[in-house]
């Protein structure tokens, strides 16, 4: 059933690749055009919240080139960047490294959203899948590239502990490599599906940036 339920997640996933790719990298080289006095540093928050709005607003004209995900939420909320597909929610955040998990904080909407049933639990209802994704997303410095991750959180943690979640993968630049990509499953305590490269070498999932 785990599986199943990955390959859903892959499935609602395809339509993402391209376009988050290029979206960001759109945004960054925007923000690196207009803004470039204020891209690190102290500075390096305001680059984050710049490259978000950039990426919301890009996403906002892009009617038909989602497949079925369209924003959603409130983007006026901190720079709030939302997406679904109407089985799917997605929150697309910022990552510090190509490790962490961004934790919930003491927002009671955020907790409530990370916690959600394992997958080795969980009875899908009426056979759709109902989760709710994190993707995290970093721009490499040298290369202006964008990279993302795919995590499914299913409790609560605190910056710099253990992340709680039972899938964590990349989102490759394509949709050909996501449908490509190999899973099978760990052999540890959450019993996550991860990626694996063709020569059967475990990837927990980081990217470049």
């Amino acid at each position: 059933m785990v599986n199943d339920h990955v390959e859903r997640v892959r499935t609602a996933l395809l339509d993402l690749c391209e376009p988050l790719h290029d979206v960001f990298a759109s945004a960054e080289q925007l923000r690196r055009e207009r803004l470039p006095e204020l891209g690190g540093g102290s500075y390096r928050w305001h680059a984050t919240h710049t490259i978000r709005a950039y990426a919301h607003h890009i996403l906002s004209t892009m009617d038909g080139e989602l497949g079925d995900w369209t924003l959603s939420g409130n983007h006026a909320q901190n720079g709030a960047l939302w997406m679904t597909d109407g089985s799917y929610r997605i929150r697309i955040l910022h990552a510090l490294n190509d490790s962490d998990v961004p934790p919930p904080g003491s927002n009671k909407a955020r907790r409530a959203y990370y916690r959600q049933p394992r997958l080795d639990g969980m009875i899908p209802l009426f056979g759709e899948a109902r989760d709710k994704l994190l993707v995290l997303w970093r721009i490499d410095p040298s290369t202006a590239a964008a990279g993302f991750r795919v995590v499914r959180p299913i409790g609560e943690w605190k910056l710099g502990s253990h992340a709680e979640t039972d899938l964590d993968f990349p989102l490759p630049p394509t949709a050909a490599e996501l449908a490509d990509l190999a899973f099978e499953p760990t052999d540890d305590d959450l019993g996550l599906a991860l990626p694996r490269d063709e020569e059967g070498d475990t990837d927990a999932g980081g990217f470049t940036g």
